[in-house]
């Protein structure tokens, strides 16, 4: 089985082109901000303390909590189908404690798929952006309007403008990345898994690149 990271500037796509991988195959989509919103709301009591001690004074887990509560997370997902990774890894110093987790659970990267865009596309692509809470569905009234306005197309679910999609969190969330991004690059491709896409061409143009450089195992 394929285990993938998808990974890219805020507003590069990388939840669309999951959204339409998920569409032809059958693949497990694992995120760490799911993860952190579903072990609390399921009441999982190493969860609960960091929302409680952390998340809700405003303070970010560290990565060994992070990934304390991942390698529980990921046994929720079927260990028989590929695996889709989003932003799991964000910065250089998590990389090891999600090389841990996958190896426990027997499994390692294939490809780390990084999605680029320059800051002026990515904040274009941000300004509206809608999220589904539920299934994290985006959309977009220029590049991906859902069908219904305010309606998720994927699940039903009423849509939201998320906190971090406004102009001061957007900055704050270019300047993280941009301070990151390379030494997590060169890591990733000194292992020769790193696969870079430019995300700037339309959706279908991304989605062909993202299928001729990655295998899937079970198609729908």
């Amino acid at each position: 089985m394929k285990t993938y990271l998808f990974h890219g500037q805020a507003g590069a796509g990388k939840d669309t082109q999951v959204e339409k991988i998920l569409e032809k195959f059958d693949v497990e989509r694992i995120a760490t901000g799911e993860m952190m919103r579903r072990m609390k709301e399921d009441k999982d009591p190493y969860a609960v303390r960091v929302f409680r001690e952390k998340v809700e004074k405003g303070i970010w887990p560290n990565p060994e909590e992070t990934y304390t509560m991942f390698e529980t997370w990921v046994k929720r997902f079927d260990p028989n189908k590929d695996w889709i990774l989003v932003s799991v890894a964000r910065y250089p110093e998590q990389i090891p404690y999600l090389d841990k987790v996958l190896e426990k659970v027997g499994r390692k990267l294939d490809k780390v798929v990084h999605f680029t865009l320059t800051e002026e596309e990515a904040l274009e692509r941000l300004a509206n952006r809608k999220v589904c809470p539920k299934c994290q569905g985006t959309f977009h009234p220029k590049f991906k309007p859902e069908r219904v306005e305010g309606i998720c197309d994927l699940c039903g679910s009423n849509l939201e403008v998320r906190e971090d999609d406004k102009p001061e969190s957007i900055k704050k969330r270019f300047e993280q990345y941009a301070q990151t991004i390379e030494p997590w690059r060169e890591e990733y491709k000194k292992r020769g898994i790193l696969l870079e896409i430019d995300a700037s061409p339309s959706i279908e143009e991304i989605h062909e690149v993202v299928l001729k450089n990655l295998e899937f195992t079970n198609g729908r």
